[in-house]
């Protein structure tokens, strides 16, 4: 979140602004790989974030498009910020590509928006049912660990991150399915109500007399950045997860439309209302 660069996002927020300003100039790949005595493949790998570039190649280039002193000190920054390590570095082995960067561009948005209609999004989960959401997908127990672990951690760098502004919306399966049975369901349920109440959260939920209702299928994340950057959606499903960084892809907007629309459509209140009515339910 804004207090913390990741270095993923570092490492993308520089390859792109590398082809901007090679664009910006009006130079092409070829162009700019002949000036700089590089293959025309080492440029591209670049631009396209397949490679990191190095302190020293990167003060060349930015020598060459004639970057004023403090735009190039920006860039050298984020080349060194995106080769240090991760706190999430540790779960590596355990986590997809998508998932990595998910968390990445997680610990740096401003406006984080989460939709899910299966289970508690994992931002909210207690460890309880957490294990629960992982015996249910038939993890091995070493592996459930870790992924809860990491979840926790995840929790507690938002928790720190107070100028996030955290968006939740859920189906209403999400509140009525009893997860662990009705002592971690209880729990859980108590946790959410507690967040709701949380200075910049919003957790809202769709109830069933809604419907059906567009792009209710599978849970996704929408984060906004505060430097103007593209929208990013990640999605996530049972067999495999996926994120968009393509800034040509429509997807993401189009999910935000969604989201914002049946945000619009229920309140803080109806999703109080019905927490409490499945707490009594469980007694």
């Amino acid at each position: 979140m804004p207090e913390y660069l990741d270095p993923l996002v570092a490492w993308r927020r520089l390859h792109l602004e590398l082809r901007r300003l090679r664009e910006v100039k009006g130079d092409t790949q070829q162009q700019v790989a002949d000036a700089m005595e590089w293959s025309l493949s080492k440029l591209i790998r670049i631009e396209t974030g397949r490679i990191r570039i190095s302190v020293n190649d990167l003060r060349v280039l930015t020598g060459y498009y004639g970057l004023p002193d403090d735009v190039r000190n920006e860039l050298l920054a984020l080349a060194r910020d995106s080769r240090k390590s991760a706190w999430w570095e540790p779960y590596r082995d355990v986590i997809s590509k998508s998932y990595a960067e998910f968390i990445a561009f997680e610990s740096v948005a401003s406006v984080v928006r989460c939709f899910s209609s299966v289970v508690v999004p994992g931002l909210l989960q207690t460890e309880e049912y957490a294990w629960q959401v992982m015996e249910a997908a038939g993890m091995p127990d070493q592996l459930a660990r870790r992924l809860v672990e990491l979840r926790m951690k995840r929790q507690e760098m938002w928790r720190q991150a107070t100028s996030v502004d955290t968006r939740f919306l859920v189906d209403e399966s999400v509140i009525r399915r009893v997860v662990g049975g009705p002592d971690v369901m209880r729990q859980q349920l108590q946790r959410l109500r507690e967040v709701a109440e949380l200075p910049n959260v919003s957790f809202k939920v769709v109830p069933y007399s809604e419907g059906l209702y567009r792009l209710h299928r599978v849970g996704y994340s929408l984060f906004q950045f505060p430097d103007d950057a593209p929208l990013v959606l990640y999605l996530d499903n049972d067999s495999s997860d996926m994120i968009t960084t393509d800034v040509a892809d429509e997807r993401p907007v189009a999910y935000l439309d969604t989201y914002t629309d049946l945000d619009a459509k229920f309140s803080a209140e109806d999703a109080t209302k019905i927490i409490g009515d499945a707490l009594a339910r469980l007694g």
